[in-house]
């Protein structure tokens, strides 16, 4: 196999076919391939910047690579090269949001790419105008039961929108909590991948994300499902009448609180009876030119209306009935914060015999994370209750992943020699492109992997 083609190669071979004098029946050609979002009419829809990740695969280079020297030089003056790997990382999670960030991406895509209409893989369709920072997670989740699911029926694994809000933490279909760390690694994900893992791994070590699936997956409470449910729907609801109502104006919805709380009291009343710091529901708060003026998260405002037992579009369409009645103390609520999970008692004998099976080499060292969570405990939790036993287990850890580094260097070591000196028995010279066509995708471009090559070459007398 060649070296790793450049994106523009890569897009020059997407064009190269035979008579492809152009017709009047072929659409303008596109700088990059127009791939197809996924499920972009259902609750399902694909993020931006999975768009983005799948986009650089399909071109077979890493999407940071592809954002480089595709998309950058369009928005150099926002996105200087020395700033693009932390970008990447994690500040690229606002490309999903409803700014101005994401409205220039995804117009500068849909004319790299032929597409129309990519702004609906971001929160412009489904929260409109809503103005305030907190709607997304700060680093990329995924549902283990999803990956493994579209794995095995052949999908094209993608990230949805879905997942990167706050207020979600539930997978919909499974009712199991969103991983946000690699099982393997236990590091976070980079929103925008900079290497050529494919769709499913660790950007960060290339294990299969769903590698936990075989393991108990760890399952909410009943209060917690009813409020996700709840959650889901308020989301479809907005998404489906911004396609009539576009952006969506939320200058309707707290129009519509401030005829509720035209009465003295009524923000003290509701505060006492959801339980929330209501505040914002003060009208002043809500005006522009006042300088103390706050505008609620998404997630703040959809908790509220749980509490209230009504939906943020009833309060824009004025069907105001349910907190009415609330503040007139005549209708019944629900808990605004959800029951918090009494924390389990540590088991210390339970700990202590897991953290000796792990020094005296009966089980395999693991990092405190996966530690906590096998033992169903929080990391705090572990390391203020055995912190020598934890800085020796994070210790034992590091040297058991060097060693475990050292042996996969050594066996890939020894699978280059071997295959280097298969070919030149077999009368084929190995050169580094044969050889890299045999072993798998990306083990020669490690250093050590080049120098082993070249050793066995001059071995051979080559």
């Amino acid at each position: 196999m060649d070296e790793p083609p450049t994106v523009q190669g890569a897009i020059i071979s997407c064009w190269t076919t035979e008579n492809c004098s152009p017709t009047p029946f072929h659409p303008p050609r596109s700088r990059l391939y127009g791939l197809v979002p996924c499920n972009v009419e259902t609750i399902w829809t694909e993020s931006l910047t999975s768009y983005i990740n799948r986009l650089g695969w399909a071109h077979r280079v890493s999407p940071g690579r592809l954002v480089a020297q595709e998309l950058v030089p369009h928005l150099s003056s926002d996105h200087p090269s020395y700033q693009l790997s932390g970008f990447c990382r994690y500040a690229a999670m606002s490309l999903n949001g409803n700014g101005e960030l994401a409205r220039k991406w995804s117009t500068l895509l849909e004319h790299l790419t032929g597409q129309s209409d990519l702004s609906v893989l971001t929160l412009q369709r489904w929260i409109g105008n809503l103005s305030s920072r907190g709607h997304l997670r700060r680093i990329p989740a995924w549902c283990c039961a999803c990956y493994a699911q579209w794995r095995e029926q052949g999908v094209p694994i993608y990230g949805p929108l879905l997942w990167q809000y706050q207020v979600v933490s539930l997978c919909p279909e499974h009712k199991c909590r969103l991983e946000m760390r690699c099982p393997q690694c236990s590091r976070s994900q980079s929103v925008i991948a900079t290497t050529r893992f494919q769709p499913g791994a660790c950007t960060q070590c290339g294990a299969w994300l769903a590698a936990s699936t075989g393991a108990r997956l760890e399952q909410a409470n009943d209060d917690e499902i009813l409020w996700q449910h709840w959650v889901i729907r308020v989301l479809e609801e907005l998404s489906v009448t911004s396609v009539d109502i576009s952006p969506l104006q939320w200058e309707l919805f707290f129009a519509g609180l401030a005829t509720c709380l035209q009465e003295p009291g009524a923000s003290f009343r509701l505060e006492r009876l959801t339980g929330m710091d209501c505040k914002w529901l003060n009208p002043r708060l809500g005006s522009p030119d006042d300088p103390n003026s706050y505008t609620p998260s998404l997630k703040t405002i959809l908790k509220f209306c749980y509490a209230c037992n009504v939906t943020p579009l009833q309060i824009m369409s004025n069907q105001l009935s349910s907190i009415k009645a609330l503040i007139e103390k005549r209708g019944a609520f629900q808990s605004a914060r959800l029951r918090q999970r009494v924390p389990n008692r540590i088991d210390r004998q339970k700990c202590l015999e897991l953290f000796q099976a792990i020094f005296d080499g009966r089980e395999e060292p693991v990092s405190l994370c996966q530690l906590a969570k096998r033992l169903g405990y929080g990391r705090r939790a572990l390391a203020n209750h055995f912190p020598q036993e934890c800085a020796l287990l994070i210790k034992r850890t590091r040297e058991y992943r060097k060693l475990q580094q050292e042996q996969q260097r050594y066996q890939i070591g020894a699978q280059i020699r071997q295959t280097v000196m298969t070919l030149h028995a077999q009368g084929i010279y190995p050169s580094l492109r044969k050889v890299k066509s045999i072993l798998p995708t990306g083990w020669m471009r490690r250093p050590e992997a080049r120098t082993t090559w070249r050793q066995a070459l001059r071995e051979l007398g080559l």
